[in-house]
């Protein structure tokens, strides 16, 4: 899924996708969260699941209105990366 898909995605999540106004914002902001996650050790295909759009848009909005130094991602967020990054990992075939 491409990163502008992702953006309309997370702006129906934020009930703003009627607004183009913070596009070029809330991009940033999409990227900067998805890198975060993969990062993380989530997986692009997590990235694009229901979970990881509904986390996407948990952690953009956590960075929504930002004081510099203070960005705190909320416990859902965090839980919600790290179920993602177990599912992301490879399974062992026996």
């Amino acid at each position: 899924m491409e990163n502008n898909e992702l953006l309309e995605k997370v702006k129906m999540g934020l009930n703003a996708d009627d607004n183009t106004d913070n596009d070029n914002n809330l991009l940033i902001k999409v990227i900067g969260i998805k890198q975060y996650m993969i990062n993380s050790g989530v997986s692009q295909e997590q990235i694009e699941t229901e979970l990881g759009v509904a986390t996407l848009t948990i952690g953009v909005n956590d960075a929504w209105d930002l004081t510099p130094g203070a960005l705190k991602f909320s416990g859902l967020f965090n839980s919600f990366v790290t179920q993602l990054a177990i599912k992301s990992l490879p399974t062992v075939q026996e």
